[in-house]
């Protein structure tokens, strides 16, 4: 077997500007590198520098550059990518300077974007998203927009669409929107038929490659697509399981969070992540292995900041401790006592876990008798899904049921007509 495709090989450049909050720079090498290998791409060196302040025109030092140009000769390295996000003016002379294509930040993960979108509105987010970084780089005829060849940073919207004028790039930017806005009145649709069910709603959250979808597939017995590299899911995944014997709640798998993600990114995905809004509960995954944890958690709980959901109930759970020795996982409970912490590929302490959902969900719970006259048993279906039944009795005109649920639950049953005692 031998490669059939030469992968591009690129020189990664990260620029440390002094006094911003910053993570460990081992931590954001290597976040960086594996970030440039999802996206298919040879890393060849990696080249770090602290500065004080921004320059306008190439973003590092002319003495940085030079060092650049050098290494970009020796290695015959085919890209630059800069993991800071680099404006208009600043790419173009730094590809004219360099002579070779050069990318930032969220053109890199734009691209990883586009090679994990499945679904429509996948594709139409990622277009989206392409399109509006693009649009204020069309001026000009940097290397990125004249010699349009293959590799990273030309997938996605392709030549063509580049090729067109600005006026036809806005066309296409606001019938995109108008698509994704059918998009977001369908998920409406099927939310609304949700919340008449009355059905609790979970929302996997955690940055990417947290495990998320490992414990989706765990808890609801599926086999979506999992993998070591980043952004694996972008598209909302939904499935029911059973938390507590009849009882079931609806769980969300969602796209992960990174350090510093783009919020023109978070903008193009709003039709993604509005699914947390309509959570009962959010379940952050965090990776119980890695060194930095706690960056790892303040960078999810910025974005959920920015998406105004950070005051609902939400359960920690870290994940991966069958990768722990004993000591570091004591070590982990004692500093983060209220987490739940699990191993969703060994489905270690998933009962403990849904045991948390069930008490955060119920804790309204109340035990009621319910009487279902065979004429009201479309609500039977209703009583199945959303309430736990405890045991089933009958008699001349009507099915009895022993339920627990909360309150809210046993009001609607009220309102249909139903006849309700508490026990």
């Amino acid at each position: 077997m031998h490669e059939t495709i030469k992968k591009e090989k690129a020189l990664l450049v990260m620029i440390e500007v002094r006094n911003e909050e910053r993570w460990s720079l081992d931590v954001l090498v290597e976040e960086f590198k594996n970030l440039v290998l999802s996206a298919g791409i040879e890393v060849r060196d990696v080249v770090t520098a602290k500065v004080k302040e921004i320059s306008p025109s190439i973003y590092i030092g002319k003495g940085k550059l030079e060092e650049l140009k050098l290494t970009v000769t020796e290695e015959g390295i085919d890209v630059v990518i800069f993991n800071n996000n680099l404006k208009a003016s600043q790419q173009r002379n730094l590809e004219d300077e360099l002579g070779v294509k050069t990318i930032d930040r969220t053109q890199l993960i734009l691209d990883i974007f586009s090679r994990h979108a499945r679904t429509q509105e996948g594709f139409l987010q990622v277009e989206l998203a392409q399109l509006e970084y693009l649009l204020p780089r069309l001026k000009g005829k940097g290397i990125m927009l004249s010699n349009q060849a293959a590799g990273i940073g030309t997938r996605g919207p392709g030549e063509k669409k580049l090729e067109l004028d600005r006026r036809k790039i806005d066309d296409r930017v606001v019938r995109l929107r108008q698509e994704l806005s059918e998009v977001s009145r369908h998920r409406d649709t099927t939310r609304k038929k949700r919340e008449k069910e009355k059905a609790a709603i979970c929302s996997l959250v955690g940055y990417t490659s947290a495990g998320k979808t490992t414990l989706f597939n765990a808890l609801t017995e599926s086999n979506e697509k999992i993998s070591s590299t980043l952004f694996t899911t972008l598209d909302p995944v939904s499935r029911t399981f059973n938390l507590h014997e009849n009882l079931k709640v609806i769980i969300t798998d969602t796209v992960g969070f990174l350090y510093k993600l783009p919020l023109n990114l978070i903008e193009a995905f709003k039709a993604t992540l509005e699914e947390l809004q309509y959570a009962d509960v959010l379940l952050h995954v965090v990776d119980a292995a890695s060194n930095d944890i706690m960056r790892l958690m303040g960078s999810v709980d910025t974005v959920l900041k920015e998406l105004k959901v950070d005051t609902k109930p939400l359960i920690l759970i870290l994940n991966k401790i069958d990768q722990l020795n004993p000591e570091s996982l004591s070590a982990l409970m004692h500093k983060y006592p209220d987490a739940i912490c699990v191993s969703a590929l060994e489905k270690i302490n998933l009962d403990l876990l849904k045991e948390r959902i069930y008490d955060l969900i119920f804790k309204d719970m109340v035990e009621v008798v319910v009487k279902v006259p065979f004429n009201l048993m479309e609500l039977v279906n209703y009583i199945h899904k959303s309430c736990e039944v405890l045991k089933t009795g009958y008699d001349e005109n009507c099915t009895i049921y022993f339920l627990r649920a909360n309150k809210e639950k046993i009001a609607y049953l009220v309102k249909k007509g139903l006849e309700v005692k508490e026990i």
